[in-house]
């Protein structure tokens, strides 16, 4: 049987968004925090991407050991989304077929598909715009360590 409604978000991530439902959040064993190195064998565009995002994330508790290879196929995916993005500017998103024929290029249909997969995973990082709208309206409404509104809450 499929599971109804969208998929869980992770606890560290639901942490950081705020928990506006204000139920108990379940108990999920935290990753073990480790080396979170890009592998050898990532090729250089996609190592880029790694080392440009994965020190933000490691630091907010959404990159561990456990989650790297995941990250990987994000990081392998964005370099071929944006592969896909170049060779449709060079053509367009229709192209003349065999015949002669007006067709669509299939670049933009990877282009699409590689797209939605970053989409995907990223979300799972917490890589959207809507996700870093909610942390930041969850960091606003943090009250200061020192602060007697602490207490209130």
């Amino acid at each position: 049987m499929a599971r109804k409604g969208p998929p869980p978000k992770p606890v560290p991530l639901r942490v950081l968004e705020g928990n506006r439902s204000h139920r108990p959040l379940p108990v999920e064993v935290p990753p073990e925090r480790g080396d979170c190195s890009p592998p050898e064998h990532l090729s250089p565009d996609a190592k880029a991407v790694w080392e440009r995002l994965a020190p933000e994330l490691e630091g907010k508790g959404l990159l561990a050991p456990r989650y790297l290879d995941t990250f990987e196929l994000f990081c392998t995916a964005v370099v071929h989304w944006r592969r896909a993005e170049r060779l449709v500017q060079q053509a367009g998103p229709v192209i003349q077929g065999r015949m002669g024929e007006v067709v669509s290029n299939p670049a933009a249909r990877e282009f699409a598909r590689f797209g939605t997969m970053v989409r995907n995973l990223g979300a799972d990082f917490g890589m959207s715009p809507a996700a870093l709208t909610a942390m930041a309206h969850a960091n606003a409404k943090l009250p200061d360590a020192e602060s007697p509104a602490r207490l209130l809450g």
